[in-house]
């Protein structure tokens, strides 16, 4: 009978523990491919700055998840001067009615020089239209960013292999 309490214990303390190991890990962002692309009325007729943002330190996953796209064009440069390593940007400017290539995302992208794995990504669009015009996005296969007059949407695709 003092084996099954002894059994218990440890079992329950091997559970916990592997709760504190997965919880003191940050999920990793994964994306393989990305696709940009406009409708004819984008961004009223205007091109777009779209800026995609892989984060590899949650204090600025936690930073960029409060701004605006006008505050981070705005703040660029100096997000990258002050986080050289806690954040990789992928920019586009898109004209109306245009469809981008499919883009295979990089390793660069998905790990910094010190290779940590991106945490988190989001996506930013310079629009003239008020609104937040920011997105985080999920880890997926194929992310599609669709620019519409107003603001713009994220959907999954299934690139092709």
């Amino acid at each position: 009978m003092g084996r099954v309490p002894f059994a218990l214990v440890l079992a329950g303390l091997l559970l916990a523990g592997c709760g504190l190991v997965g919880a003191a890990t940050s999920p990793v962002f994964q994306v393989e491919a990305v696709q940009v692309r406009s409708s004819p009325d984008a961004n009223g007729n205007s091109a777009t700055r779209v800026d995609m943002v892989f984060v590899y330190d949650q204090a600025v996953v936690d930073m960029l998840q409060t701004l605006t796209a006008v505050e981070w064009f705005t703040r660029k440069r100096q997000f990258l001067l002050d986080f050289p390593e806690g954040i990789g940007v992928r920019s586009w400017e898109v004209v109306p009615n245009d469809t981008l290539p499919t883009e295979e995302v990089p390793e660069t992208l998905l790990e910094n020089k010190s290779g940590d794995n991106a945490v988190a990504a989001f996506v930013f669009a310079d629009y003239l239209s008020p609104g937040a015009h920011r997105a985080r996005l999920e880890s997926r296969r194929g992310i599609r960013i669709e620019l519409g007059r107003d603001d713009f949407a994220l959907t999954p695709f299934t690139p092709e292999s």
